[in-house]
């Protein structure tokens, strides 16, 4: 193995010339093409991951199983080897998972100077309740008839307390906070990042990594997927994180024309002409492209080293189709800066970071150190380099100025103390084995003949042709023989042609057993496809009548344990790549003010002001919640929307704005506002309805009251009508006696 010798990268800046930097590229890329599939898996096993996933395959991989006495063409068997999908339905089943997943995160300040404002944020909003509430009790206990007495003000604190703590732990954002959040949510539409990282998680599961490269473009963040078989690096000891790789190589193919797209602003007129005209030299000689190395373990960019010697290198710079090779390299080197303390105007002692240059005063005092800082180049075809310097955005913490960041952001799985394996990786051997089973029994039923009746020609009447005597068997059923044939013929005339029954045999050529034994093998490989990958037939939607609805529950929650790694390892990259992204962005608009507008999934627009000078010098941090836990949350949701709509806790709107919903918290506060929404209603109704009955309740005894005046009046006028009648009486009576007394 030879050794390579990388440049000293501990050089002051003046030191690091434009030949330093060549030599850094060239040595970075013989680096590379040595050590760089010790922990990733090499170019050959992504290519093959790949094809297999598009339905393609290298035959040479099965000739032991074609062509075991290695014989060669000589050799044709009546089968095909072909490729039988086995795996799509698994991947694509997947992929369709994680599209569907909620990705709900929020974003929240992490630097000490952010944290305290939010917590004086805080107290003024606990002083401005109780504040409100003394004013409220002493305005009700001015009143004749108070809405609420102090007491009752009083046992209402804790509840106001509970609602500004809960608002205080989910929805509680400051100014700054709420504009990254809202500056995410419109580079999210605008890069277009569910679709660049709904490929990078087909790279993960197919090749066993994924790669992003976030950096500024046009003053403008930028994010895009990196092709995992252009991709390669040095990875830090015991890390699974390109984020901090040492050396991180982009090889390419691009047209002089792309070249330019991309370029244009760092290509001379002189490098430009170099280009065209090597270009030109080289297209007749574009076919012997070593772009398909002969040895498939070999990585490509190994056999691109140009200090290998051979005058066959000049072919490498340049692919079948005559596009040059394009090769981005960024690699770790180191920074001289210094710590400056020094007394301000008031007397204060203060400190801050200076550059190497910095011309000290005789009342300052500098300290010096080294930190990291990553550098950056392009080498275009044979020697042309251009933009060697350092990186743009160095993503530095302020509490350790050392760390730093490349701007690429990736995974590599499975790397725990060996090489990594993706889930294809594991599929394979059961793949090729598949593919091995079905070429066999291709075999095996272009084999089955069934039962071939062996007729012995000698028995064939004289004169009668094999055509002749087989239309009369398939037609009339029956068949012509001769005994005396062959005895017509020299020492054997007058004899009989033989014992009939011993000459006329059957061929047994039926090979269904075996057909069989195949067809229970290529069941089995399928079943131990779906248990390896954790998609079982029950996940895929293959349900038997026979299987209960818990026991198909149960089969599914447990094979989706198998593959939830895969979905915790693809989320915490994805808020890897979102933490970058909002870092890019504090550089592109510190000092700026811009406005933006953006289109929520409800259609509704949302614009926003991003003040540079407040946004820019403040830290973020991006946090994300259990996927898992919210998926079962919402299923568990949606389960029981029907209940909720059923007993008036919901209505219709409701759950449509549920299931176009991007967080659970969303849906949580959504359904806490329908909750009490419907409890109002719920209480007005029992005022009505207390109204009405105290209405019916007054009604009634109005018209108890107005019997009772009724039957009073009539008792009234009956007492009345009785006493006129006992007047009558007595009148008459007395007119009676007077009568009598006249007449005596």
């Amino acid at each position: 193995m030879p050794r390579i010798d990388f440049p000293r990268q501990k050089l002051s800046r003046r030191k690091k010339t434009q030949k330093w930097g060549e030599e850094c590229i060239e040595a970075a890329l013989g680096l590379i093409g040595i050590y760089d599939h010790t922990r990733r898996s090499s170019r050959f096993k992504k290519k093959r991951n790949y094809d297999l996933y598009n339905g393609q395959f290298d035959k040479k991989d099965l000739e032991y199983v074609t062509d075991p006495l290695g014989l060669g063409g000589a050799a044709e068997l009546p089968a095909t080897l072909q490729y039988y999908d086995i795996v799509s339905p698994i991947f694509n089943l997947l992929f369709g998972e994680e599209s569907k997943r909620k990705f709900s995160y929020v974003v929240r300040s992490v630097n000490e100077d952010a944290i305290s404002s939010k917590e004086e944020e805080m107290q003024n909003a606990v002083v401005e309740m109780f504040t409100g509430l003394i004013n409220q009790a002493r305005e009700s206990a001015g009143q004749e008839n108070p809405e609420a007495t102090p007491e009752q003000l009083a046992q209402s604190i804790p509840d106001h307390l509970k609602r500004l703590e809960k608002y205080f732990s989910y929805d509680f954002q400051d100014m700054n906070e709420s504009v990254a959040h809202n500056l995410l949510t419109f580079l999210e539409k605008d890069l277009d990042l569910k679709t660049m990282f709904r490929k990078g998680w087909e790279d993960a599961l197919i090749a066993g990594e994924e790669i992003y490269h976030v950096e500024q473009i046009a003053q403008e963040p930028s994010a895009r997927r990196v092709n995992p078989l252009e991709f390669y690096c040095l990875l830090p000891h015991n890390s699974d994180y390109v984020d901090d790789a040492d050396v991180i190589v982009e090889d390419t193919f691009m047209s002089l024309n792309s070249i330019i797209d991309n370029y244009y602003e760092d290509l001379t007129p002189a490098q430009i002409d170099k280009l065209e005209k090597e270009q030109g030299m080289r297209g007749d000689m574009s076919s012997q492209s070593m772009l398909n190395y002969p040895s498939p373990e070999k990585l490509f960019i190994q056999d691109l080293d140009p200090n290998q010697g051979t005058e066959g290198d000049v072919f490498n710079y340049y692919d079948q189709d005559g596009n040059i090779r394009v090769t981005k390299i960024t690699w770790k080197s180191m920074r001289k800066i210094g710590k400056l303390t020094y007394v301000d105007e008031l007397g204060a002692p203060q400190e801050t970071i200076v550059n190497e240059n910095y011309k000290v005063d005789d009342e300052e005092i500098i300290e010096y150190m080294w930190v990291n800082e990553y550098w950056e180049g392009t080498k275009i075809g044979e020697n042309t380099y251009i933009n060697i310097r350092p990186k743009g955005q160095q993503f530095r913490r302020m509490d350790n100025l050392s760390v730093c960041k490349s701007g690429y952001v990736g995974t590599v799985y499975n790397a725990n103390n060996s090489q990594s394996v993706s889930l294809m990786d594991r599929l394979v051997p059961w793949v090729y084995l598949y593919i091995t089973l079905w070429y066999r029994l291709e075999l095996a039923i272009s084999s089955n003949q069934g039962k071939i009746a062996l007729i012995d020609l000698s028995l064939v009447p004289d004169g009668w042709e094999v055509e002749k005597w087989m239309y009369y068997a398939q037609s009339m059923k029956f068949g012509f023989v001769d005994s005396f044939n062959e005895g017509k013929k020299g020492q054997s005339t007058g004899k009989l042609a033989g014992n009939i029954s011993t000459q006329n045999k059957v061929l047994d050529m039926e090979t269904g057993n075996y057909i069989q034994q195949h067809t229970q093998l290529l069941e089995f490989v399928e079943s131990k496809v779906q248990s390896l990958s954790g998609v079982t037939r029950q996940r895929l939607g293959s349900i038997t009548s026979s299987e209960l609805v818990g026991t198909t529950e149960r089969a599914v929650q447990q094979s989706s344990h198998i593959t939830e790694k895969w979905y915790e390892i693809h989320n915490h990259t994805k808020v890897r790549v979102l933490q970058t992204l909002l870092d890019v962005s504090k550089d592109v608009y510190r000092g700026k003010t811009k406005k933006f507008q953006y289109v929520t999934d409800s259609l509704a627009t949302m614009t926003f002001n991003l003040m540079g000078e407040e946004f820019g010098y403040s830290e973020y941090g991006v946090f994300v919640s259990n996927s898992a836990q919210d998926l079962q949350a919402l299923e568990a949701l949606k389960s029981l929307t029907q209940a909720a709509l059923q007993n008036d806790k919901m209505s219709i709107s409701d759950v449509i704005s549920i299931y176009n919903s991007s967080s659970l918290s969303d849906i949580r506060n959504k359904i806490e506002a329908s909750e009490k929404e419907a409890d109002e209603k719920n209480m007005q109704m029992q005022q009505m309805q207390m109204q009405q009955a105290q209405q019916a309740q007054a009604a009634q005894s109005e018209l108890e009251m107005a019997k009772l005046q009724l039957e009073q009046d009539k008792q009234d006028r009956e007492d009345n009508r009785n006493s006129e009648d006992n007047k009558t009486k007595i009148e008459i009576a007395r007119m009676n006696n007077e009568a009598k007394i006249n007449k005596t």
